[in-house]
């Protein structure tokens, strides 16, 4: 039986929600337990679920949970989750000689040589805090997502004018004199600097270069809306600016979504000022040729093939030609079963990894829909019913909005492989799985479960892509075993894994 009990105007951080989740789903008899802030979003995941919600009078501030419960005493399961709520059983006592500054003030007491301020706070409260702390001097990577728009150019404008920057609003990654911020993986330093749009594809730029040896100084998120008009690329400049400044940075990097036509002349003319050599990487944009210093790529691997060969002092003809001769032969492959079904259905904790993944898959299987799809006209009403070829970023605002992102929390993200697995037009199944520090511990079990726990006859293809390092917390090797044993196809890189994906589709067709 499934019930819904709100509490009125209480709010609660998302990590505390899913860790309440996850105890109460160790009682024998439930099946399913669901604690979200009462947005748009999670109401509609919610009903989704199978859970009635009365949206009559409720608040983002109210608090929804929701349990399935197969025996009598429901009342005591809910008690428990109000009692977790108000003592969590995790919690660690705090010695008394501890200090955890509640304040930005208080913390510059206790680091007064602090240069930057990392804020993860509900949208509607980031902005305020971010310039405080900008008014403090500070320089500041804001993970918040759902910030306005007015409110990043303000912050961005005031930083510029102050010699400071503003990482983010949705920042999810940063590197620091090889320090990670936020999600980061495991890498070596070296000479390279990144700026980049988007977290992801920072991620992967730098787990492919650390699988070639090269290593990353500086990696600068700059959040996606940077390079919109609206915008005006005003962090991205900004860095560049600064790794050019850096004499142990012998090339720059720029990653990203394609930006605003003039934002990307003005990047590439910042560029061009620095004199060092560059690889850009605008994922999509039109392919143009090398000039100079500038060596244009279109796709992450790629964009880690030439910095390399940059790097080695290699031929980057031949290292791009060696990279497509191995593309080529992908696509050519043949899984050891039979391709059961018509369409992929592509679902990704990365934003840039599925954006990415589109570009690539859409030269084989046409038209390809999702909830950030390369064309407007392809957006799906509904993102938790896919139709035809689809491809869905978990980690877009509608559904991180008062729950984790699904780079941290991997469950609701399981549950829909489970759910598109049992459609029987679905052929391929293609997933990203991200590992490093801020990710989930053990990102992969929470899939391979979804994976077993498929009630059909004739599975669809599965194919993932690990991003991530021997040196992460989570162990790549051990999360590529638990894949494989499932029986995945773990592929190098996300463009390998989304070109396989679609060509066995699209082979299938012919």
């Amino acid at each position: 039986m499934k019930r819904i009990e709100v509490v009125k105007g209480e709010y609660y951080d998302s990590v505390t929600l899913m860790l309440v989740a996850k105890e109460l789903k160790k009682i024998e008899g439930v099946h399913d337990a669901s604690l979200n802030m009462a947005t748009e979003a999670n109401i509609t995941i919610m009903r989704a679920a199978g859970f009635e919600v009365d949206t009559g009078l409720l608040s983002p501030d109210d608090l929804l949970i929701g349990i399935d419960y197969e025996r009598e005493g429901m009342e005591d399961i809910f008690e428990r989750a109000r009692s977790y709520l108000a003592s969590p059983p995790w919690k660690k006592e705090e010695k008394d000689t501890e200090y955890s500054p509640a304040t930005l003030q208080g913390a510059l007491s206790v680091l007064p040589e602090s240069n930057l301020a990392l804020i993860s706070l509900p949208g509607r409260y980031a902005a305020a805090e971010a310039m405080k702390a900008l008014k403090n001097g500070l320089n500041v990577m804001l993970y918040s997502d759902n910030v306005t728009i007015e409110d990043e150019i303000e912050l961005k404008r005031f930083a510029e004018n102050n010699d400071l920057i503003v990482m983010g609003p949705d920042c999810g990654t940063a590197v620091i004199n090889g320090k990670g911020l936020a999600f980061s993986n495991v890498c070596p330093t070296g000479p390279v600097g990144i700026v980049a749009a988007s977290g992801t594809g920072l991620q992967e730029v730098m787990v492919q270069l650390c699988r070639r040896d090269v290593g990353v100084k500086h990696g600068i998120g700059t959040g996606g809306r940077d390079v919109k008009k609206s915008v005006g690329g005003i962090s991205f400049l900004r860095g560049i600016r600064e790794l050019a400044k850096d004499p142990d940075i012998s090339l720059i990097v720029a990653v990203g979504k394609p930006p605003a036509p003039e934002v990307r002349e003005k990047i590439l003319a910042c560029l061009k000022e620095t004199q060092k050599k560059s690889v850009i990487c605008f994922m999509g944009d039109d392919p143009r040729k090398d000039e100079d210093e500038l060596f244009y790529t279109t796709e992450l691997e790629e964009c880690a093939v030439v910095a390399e060969a940059l790097i080695k002092g290699r031929d980057v003809s031949m290292a791009r030609d060696k990279l497509k001769a191995e593309y080529v032969k992908l696509a050519g492959k043949r899984p050891a079963g039979v391709v059961h079904g018509k369409y992929v259905r592509g679902l990704f904790t990365g934003g840039t990894l599925c954006y990415e993944a589109q570009y690539i898959a859409q030269a084989h299987i046409n038209p390809i829909y999702g909830n950030a799809p390369l064309r407007e006209d392809l957006k799906l009403e509904n993102s938790l019913k896919p139709v035809g070829h689809s491809f869905i970023d978990y980690g877009e605002d509608e559904f991180t909005q008062g729950r984790l992102h699904p780079m941290i929390d991997p469950s609701f993200r399981a549950e829909q492989v489970k759910q598109q697995s049992e459609d029987r037009s679905v052929a391929v199944i293609l997933f990203d799985v991200v590992l490093g520090y801020g990710s989930a511990d053990n990102p992969s079990f929470d899939v391979v479960e979804a994976i077993k726990s498929v009630n059909r006859e004739t599975k669809p293809i599965y194919i993932a892509y690990v991003c991530g390092t021997d040196g992460d917390p989570q162990d790549l090797g051990r999360q590529r075993a638990l894949l494989e044993e499932a029986g995945v196809i773990v592929c190098e890189s996300n463009a390998r894994a989304a070109l396989l994906a679609a060509s066995l589709v699209s082979r299938k067709e012919r």
